[in-house]
């Protein structure tokens, strides 16, 4: 009797251990599967945002030439072009279209706009951007 007492708790405790394991799989697999579809789902908005930046007056537009301002300074490729971040913010032509800017270069880049701004430009450069945004209406 004894026996079969042992025998079903250690049924048990194997039972138990199975349904562990499989669900520890299938949760791990499940997050995957969220973070693969999280992944395809954002180059998607990415690759949108990037055809519409062909657009002139388009958020995505801005956003792309302020990304290449960034990256294209000299003949090396590496470096800012302050000039061209200045002619950007000049064309920008409101506080809520620069809010759509940053909106899309997040989306094309993953990255901040105003990150990459404070990064990229000295300070006395980054405050007069903010002084040409803060005179748009």
């Amino acid at each position: 009797m004894t026996r079969s007492i042992r025998a079903s708790e250690t049924q048990k405790a194997e039972n138990l251990k199975t349904v562990v394991i499989y669900s520890a799989l299938g949760l791990g697999t499940a997050t995957g599967l969220f973070f693969l579809a999280r992944h395809f789902f954002k180059k998607v908005q990415a690759n949108q945002a990037q055809k519409s930046s062909l657009d002139e007056g388009d958020p995505a537009t801005y956003a792309k030439q302020l990304k290449m301002a960034f990256d294209n300074d000299n003949s090396f490729g590496w470096g800012t072009s302050e000039e061209q971040v200045f002619r950007v913010f000049n064309d920008i032509p409101t506080k809520s279209m620069y809010t759509k800017v940053q909106r899309e270069y997040s989306n094309m880049y993953g990255k901040s706009l105003n990150a990459d701004l404070e990064n990229e430009l000295s300070s006395d450069e980054y405050n007069e951007l903010i002084r040409i945004l803060n005179a748009k209406k």
